[in-house]
């Protein structure tokens, strides 16, 4: 049986309502919610843990100290037989596929990150890597079975 992951980051916004609808359809029909850091505020946090009980996410860079105090800034967890690590990032956006990659040396099948603000899925030093960009513009969607399929979705 698949799960079907969907993916944000850099959403930035106070509320779900902030986010374009296709996003927010999107979140509905996800078996898993993965935010990728910067909600910015715990409410969001909060509206997305309403939408699906399951959710994975980290802490970035902007995101409220209430947040900072409530998610790590690295997860590490297994889906399906799959392990999917996340982070949110730092630094410039030249070479953050790379950075972030470093912070996972136990080899998951799959990073998801954000930081940047640009959409990005490649395989990384063996590992696919997928950046949803700003959750404004768009999320990805992650089928994960026997193999793993990314797809970034612009809005």
């Amino acid at each position: 049986m698949s799960v079907f992951v969907v993916a944000i980051s850099d959403s930035h916004a106070i509320s779900i309502s902030e986010l374009p609808f296709r996003v927010r359809d999107a979140l509905r029909q996800a078996d898993i919610i993965v935010h990728a850091g910067d909600h910015t505020e715990l409410s969001l946090f909060d509206e997305l843990r309403a939408l699906n009980t399951t959710v994975i996410a980290v802490s970035g860079n902007m995101d409220s100290t209430a947040l900072k105090a409530q998610l790590p800034r690295r997860q590490l967890v297994s889906l399906n037989g799959k392990t999917l690590g996340v982070a949110h990032g730092s630094g410039a956006p030249g070479g953050i596929a790379e950075r972030i990659r470093a912070l996972f040396p136990e080899n998951p099948d799959l990073i998801v990150f954000g930081h940047s603000h640009q959409p990005f899925s490649a395989i990384v030093d063996g590992v696919l890597m997928v950046n949803p960009g700003p959750a404004r513009k768009g999320y990805a969607t992650i089928t994960i079975d026997q193999a793993i399929q990314a797809n970034l979705i612009a809005v």
